[in-house]
């Protein structure tokens, strides 16, 4: 429902400002390359759980990661990666298990100092590909921000309050940003294009209000998910892998910090728009911008900053997400960090998820040394 309403609205921001470029969405270059490499990500998928599942055993990290489209993206990533260096399929398989079991199980630990001060505690972890800048961004703002000037504790004035509920909030703000796209894209491109004869601005009201209603329903959602989640959890920790955590998708942290969700779809939109003039200058390949990336990446980035250094930090970690994020995600295609992904089948697509890039790029500097 929230991508639903998000794609109409990002399309019309591309026709208002002529953009062009590839698209950094993880789940089409993998689903790209599937003709091709779908067996060994499928077989790393599966191998690779059970290689979590062992090293949560036998190490102190007991975590479980049980993002079920990261594990495919991820598992994705290391198919085309080992394929581009020249492995065979069994090769490609074997490592790509290792790499994937062991980031299974230790990127949710490196999360969990922070998801302790998002949550209250110790129950649940984060397992999405957006680690690594989660971290560095609160790592970053706490050196200039206060966890007591949180975010959530925004104080509004009473003649204002109206503003404290976020289904007004979000619904106001969403309404500016698709009123605002549907304007500059013109009625002619929204009415032919996307919705079917319907009046523009009729139109674009309804997808800024689609979209809060699923984001108040994915929270909801997400507050009944964690409530059955965590003791039906219990069962599988005490039998199979005593003490272990659920790592979870990243919207389990919203209902933690819904302002600090506002503040970086905001922050993060802004920044993928400054990311892109600087990718135009530099003439390197350029992304185009997601309003996905923004709510999800940004957002979720921002509620990790907020926890650690308040209003200052989800601002930083929003900002810095989608800035960041776009400029990697245009290295990775610039300097084919994956290979030659059109010569695959993904034409068009690149990665964005820091941790697969990361990863990618410390195996792609350990096969030069290799001469591979």
């Amino acid at each position: 429902m929230i991508v639903g309403a998000l794609d109409p609205i990002q399309q019309m921001i591309l026709q208002a400002f002529q953009l062009e470029g590839f698209l950094p969405f993880d789940e089409l270059v993998v689903a790209g390359v599937a003709a091709k490499l779908g067996r060994e990500t499928a077989l790393i998928v599966g191998l690779g759980f059970l290689v979590n599942v062992l090293l949560a055993r036998i190490t102190p990290f007991k975590y479980i990661y049980l993002t079920g489209h990261m594990m495919w993206i991820h598992a994705g990533a290391w198919a085309i990666l080992f394929n581009q260096l020249g492995c065979s399929t069994v090769l490609t398989v074997i490592l790509g298990t290792i790499v994937q079991g062991c980031y299974t199980t230790f990127f949710p630990a490196m999360a969990q100092p922070f998801m302790r001060k998002i949550t209250g505690s110790d129950d649940i972890a984060f397992g999405h590909g957006q680690t690594l800048w989660h971290v560095v961004a609160a790592l970053s703002a706490k050196t200039f921000g206060k966890p007591e000037e949180s975010a959530e504790n925004v104080q509004v004035s009473e003649k204002w309050s109206f503003f404290r509920d976020m289904a007004v909030s979000m619904s106001l703000i969403m309404l500016v940003v698709s009123l605002g796209a549907a304007v500059f894209a013109g009625s002619e491109f929204v009415e032919s294009q996307l919705s079917g004869g319907q009046n523009f601005i009729m139109y674009a009201i309804i997808q800024a209000l689609t979209f809060t209603a699923g984001v108040l329903v994915l929270l909801q959602g997400v507050r009944m998910f964690i409530g059955e989640m965590v003791p039906a959890f219990q069962g599988f920790a005490q039998k199979v892998v005593p003490g272990a955590r659920p790592a979870l998708d990243c919207p389990v942290i919203y209902a933690y910090g819904p302002n600090s969700l506002i503040v970086g779809l905001i922050v993060g939109t802004i920044a993928q728009a400054l990311a892109i003039l600087l990718l135009v200058a530099l003439k390197w390949p350029v992304p185009i911008p997601s309003m996905i990336v923004a709510f999800f990446a940004s957002g979720s980035c921002a509620i990790f900053g907020n926890a650690v250094a308040g209003r200052r930090g989800a601002i930083f970690g929003g900002f810095f997400w989608s800035f960041v994020g776009l400029i990697t995600s245009s290295a990775a295609i610039k300097f084919q960090l994956f290979g030659d992904l059109s010569g695959l089948g993904a034409v068009g697509v690149g990665f964005i998820v820091p941790d697969a890039l990361a990863i990618g790029t410390v195996i792609r500097l350990i096969a030069k040394l290799f001469g591979l």
